[in-house]
């Protein structure tokens, strides 16, 4: 069964076009993951599929009586409830069951009769219909598993990723016939990854989504489809068929691409003989000189990020942390903790959300004081902090002209230097889009954006907080 189709469907930001014409459908028991290039409009198409945003031509169907549900990259939730009033209001049908029921069960406990026995059997089906019997338990075990505890904490006194958790536990509870996710990983530690990973494997539910987490991809989705240039490629298997499949359609292209240049030198000196005789057969010769060039010029744009920049000599000295402490409240961060720090290492952090990675990232670039102990930073270091929540920019300012802010030019790790225009280029900002307004730039875009920024001062201590949240998978690749 069809649960959800695609029909010609476009989308445009500005003149600018995201997508056009594109048609698919989405089948029920589908694990379906979609997967484009940043900028190219994936969370837009979700938003459509969702009822949030208003295509420019195309139909959207979905089959009677299929519930959608729907996690935004960047959820929106009104700071004025709690987290328990936000997860029981009226707005998920699963929980209307659950609350009719607990409703009739008081009401038969205030007063038995005829009225209140007909409304108690008609929530009971209502129950055994929606599976609801085990809510309780399933909330607790979802809302445990993405640690979210306190229920009566205020939604604004939420972090960005506290908020995308809630909304995560929101829509999981539901348990609706089609789930859409934007981005479900981000901001969830290696542990819930892994459990989202397994419930949403093992469940029936029918899946379309986005994510450049591509091991979670590998392990949970058996179909994707590929957006590149408004073409739609599907792919029936997980992440690794799709790129093993995508390399032998590359490869094919480039020979058809490579025969059809032989042929066209071929044809092009017939064409420049100027045949007199424009006869029924060269007419035909002709047009197809105009098939085989249009073919020969369709030849793949290699776009490919260059991560190449140049760093600072580093001297003998890196970084060393002597016994340090750190509290915040009740809450210990670091006791007594040290490490050296040596040339080229490279030094993975793992933790559970609200544990201080980051802080511990902050006390590293001294941007928070440690209670006790030493920071002894190296002269010759230059730190390059990606920071979790991306670089902020002012919103109206052009592309081109944040990275001159920074430089006019740019030293490459060969030793060349290019300017800023040139250095964009390279991190797969067209001429086009370097004078485009930040406000119009994809999130995606801003964080290949942000990445940009702190590369361009050619650091030589790089430290990623979280270098994989919306970065498109072929800038993660590179990465």
């Amino acid at each position: 069964m069809t649960y959800l189709s695609v029909e010609n469907l476009s989308k445009s930001f500005g003149m600018t076009p995201l997508f056009e014409n594109i048609t698919f459908g989405i089948s029920k028991g589908d694990k379906t993951a979609l997967v484009a290039a940043n900028g190219t409009g994936k969370s837009t198409l979700l938003r459509i599929l969702a009822g949030k945003e208003v295509q420019d031509n195309g139909r959207v169907m979905v089959q009677n009586k299929v519930d959608i549900g729907y996690l935004e990259q960047e959820p929106e939730l009104d700071p004025s409830f709690t987290i328990r009033e936000f997860i029981s209001q009226g707005n998920s049908g699963m929980i209307e069951i659950v609350q009719e029921y607990e409703r009739t069960v008081s009401a038969q406990a205030e007063n038995f009769n005829e009225s209140t026995q007909e409304a108690f059997m008609k929530a009971s089906s209502a129950m055994d219909r929606a599976n609801a019997w085990d809510y309780e338990q399933r909330m607790e075990q979802i809302l445990g598993r993405l640690n979210i505890h306190n229920l009566d904490q205020p939604i604004s006194t939420l972090s960005g990723g506290e908020r995308k958790r809630v909304a995560l536990a929101f829509v999981l509870l539901d348990q609706p016939d089609l789930l859409l996710l934007d981005e479900p990983t981000n901001h969830l530690d290696v542990e819930m990854i892994e459990w989202l990973e397994a419930y949403l494997a093992k469940s029936n539910i029918t899946l379309f989504m986005v994510t450049h987490d591509r091991y979670f991809l590998d392990r949970v989705c058996n179909h994707i489809i590929e957006m590149e240039d408004s073409q739609l490629y599907h792919h029936k298997g997980n992440y690794s068929y799709f790129l093993q499949k995508r390399a032998e359609r590359e490869e094919i292209e480039k020979t058809e691409t490579a025969k059809a240049g032989q042929l066209l030198k071929k044809e092009l000196e017939w064409m420049r003989r100027q045949p007199k005789a424009r006869t029924s057969k060269s007419k035909s010769r002709i047009d197809a000189f105009y098939e085989i060039k249009d073919q020969a010029s369709q030849g793949r744009q290699e776009s490919e990020i260059e991560l190449n920049v140049s760093m600072k000599r580093m001297g003998g000295q890196i970084l060393e942390l002597e016994t340090i402490s750190k509290e915040f409240g009740d809450t210990v961060i670091l006791d007594d903790f040290s490490y050296s720090f040596k040339k080229g290492e490279k030094v993975g952090i793992i933790g559970k959300n609200g544990v201080g990675k980051s802080t511990f990232l902050k006390i590293i670039t001294g941007e928070e004081k440690p209670d006790s102990g030493d920071v002894k930073t190296g002269m010759t270091i230059e730190y390059g902090h990606y920071r979790q929540d991306g670089i902020h920019f002012d919103e109206e300012m052009r592309v081109i002209d944040v990275i001159k802010e920074v430089a006019e030019v740019i030293e490459l790790a060969d030793g060349n230097r290019v300017s800023a225009s040139k250095f964009l280029e390279h991190f797969m900002f067209t001429p086009e889009m370097q004078y485009t307004p930040v406000h119009k730039l994809s999130g995606g875009e801003k964080r290949r954006l942000g990445l940009m920024m702190v590369l361009v001062k050619n650091p030589n201590f790089l430290i990623l907080d979280e270098p994989t949240n919306d970065l498109d998978l072929t800038t993660l690749q590179k990465l």
